[in-house]
C-alpha cells in the first residue's frame, strides 16, 4: 500500500500579523487531507488554533522567536511538499527549503519578492506579469484558486436563485479577528441609526473587549466562531459588510450581498479585482469609508451569485491535482 505524500504547512497567527495565513492555509490542508499526509507547523498556536486545527491535522508548536525558522528546517527530509505563508519568508528562506530537496508552494498576498518556489498561488490576484518568478514556477492566479474553508466551498455548492433585496434588514459585520484600526465600533455605530436593520451581526476575534459600549438589542457578537457559524450567518444575511481579505471571499462564496473595502496593503489587489468583477459594492480605503454610503448605492444591481457559484465550484479539485503533480 502507497504511503501518502507529505505535506508541510507554515504559517503563523497573532494579533500583529491577523489570522488569516494561519485560516487560509489551514483551509487548504483541509482540501487536501484525504489524498496527503498533512502537518501544520505554527509558532505559539492559541486555544482557537488548536481547534481549528484538531479536525484537519496534526499541529507541531515552534517557538516564536527566530529560532523557528532553521527548527522547521530541520525537520525536512527532502521528501516532503512545503506550503509557506507569511510575508516574512525571504528568498534565501525558500532557497533553503528547496535545497533540501523539497518541492515548494508559497501563498502570496504582495508579489514583493522573487520567488524560487515550484507553485505560487494568489487568488486576488490575475495579473502574471507582476511576479517575479523561475521559468518553471507555476502560477496560480485568481479566485479559481481561493483557499476557502469546507462550509465556504459547501455553500459554493448549493444551488440559488437570484438575489434581490428591497431591504437591508439583516447585516454582517467582519474585518478579521485582529482589527487593530477598530472598524468593528465604527461600522455598527454608523449602521444602527438605519431604522430598517434589525439585526447587526459582528464577527469578532479574542482581542474584541468593547461589547458594553453597543446597548442596542439589534446588536449581537459572535466571538471566534465556528467557520460553520460564519458560513450560516453570511448565508443567511442581507449584507455583508467585511474587509478585502480572506473574509470577503467567504462571504461571496455564501451568496452575500458584499460590501467590502481596504485597510492593509496585502486587501487592494483582493479588492481591486472583486471591483473590476462586479462583485461587491466598493469602499475604497475603510479608515475613510462612510458605511452609511453603502445604503445610497445601487442595492439591487447584477445579482453574482451565478457568478460566484462557477468561481468556486472546482476549487477543491484543482487544488488535489495540483499538489498531485509535484514531483
Amino acid at each position: 500500500m502507497n504511503r501518502k505524500r507529505k505535506i508541510f504547512f507554515r504559517a503563523d497567527a497573532g494579533s500583529t500579523i491577523g489570522y488569516g495565513h494561519f485560516i487560509r492555509s489551514l483551509a487548504l490542508a483541509d482540501m487536501l487531507k484525504k489524498e496527503f499526509d498533512c502537518t501544520f507547523f505554527t509558532q505559539i498556536p492559541t486555544e482557537y488554533q488548536k481547534k481549528e486545527a484538531m479536525p484537519v491535522c496534526r499541529l507541531v508548536e515552534l517557538p516564536n522567536d527566530e529560532s523557528k525558522f532553521q527548527r522547521f528546517l530541520d525537520y525536512l527530509t527532502g521528501k516532503e511538499i512545503v506550503v509557506l505563508d507569511n510575508y516574512f519568508f525571504t528568498t534565501e528562506y525558500q532557497r533553503a527549503i528547496k535545497a533540501k530537496g523539497c518541492q515548494l508552494v508559497c501563498i502570496d498576498d504582495m508579489h514583493d519578492k522573487h520567488y524560487v518556489a515550484d507553485v505560487v498561488i494568489n487568488h486576488g490576484c490575475h495579473r502574471a506579469e507582476l511576479f517575479d518568478v523561475e521559468p518553471y514556477t507555476s502560477l496560480c492566479l485568481g479566485l479559481e484558486w481561493a483557499l476557502l474553508r469546507k462550509p465556504f466551498l459547501e455553500a459554493a455548492q448549493q444551488p440559488r436563485s437570484p438575489k434581490h433585496v428591497d431591504k437591508i434588514e439583516k447585516t454582517v459585520v467582519c474585518f478579521g479577528g485582529s482589527d487593530t484600526m477598530h472598524l468593528t465600533e465604527k461600522a455598527i455605530t454608523e449602521l444602527m441609526p438605519i431604522h430598517d436593520i434589525q439585526s447587526i451581526n459582528a464577527i469578532v476575534g479574542n482581542h474584541f473587549d468593547t461589547f458594553q459600549q453597543f446597548e442596542d438589542s439589534r446588536v449581537h457578537f459572535h466571538q471566534n466562531i465556528s467557520a460553520q457559524a460564519v458560513a450560516e450567518l453570511f448565508t443567511a444575511c442581507d449584507l455583508a459588510v467585511v474587509s478585502a481579505s480572506s473574509v470577503c471571499i467567504e462571504a461571496l462564496a455564501c451568496g452575500a450581498k458584499v460590501a467590502a473595502g481596504w485597510y492593509v496593503e496585502n486587501q487592494k489587489e483582493i479588492y481591486d479585482l472583486c471591483v473590476q468583477l462586479n462583485l461587491i459594492i466598493g469602499l475604497n480605503h475603510l479608515s475613510d469609508a462612510s458605511f452609511i454610503s453603502i445604503f445610497n448605492s445601487d442595492m439591487n444591481r447584477k445579482n453574482h451569485s451565478t457568478t460566484c457559484n462557477s468561481l468556486f465550484t472546482n476549487i477543491k479539485n484543482n487544488y488535489v491535482n495540483l499538489f498531485k503533480s509535484c514531483h
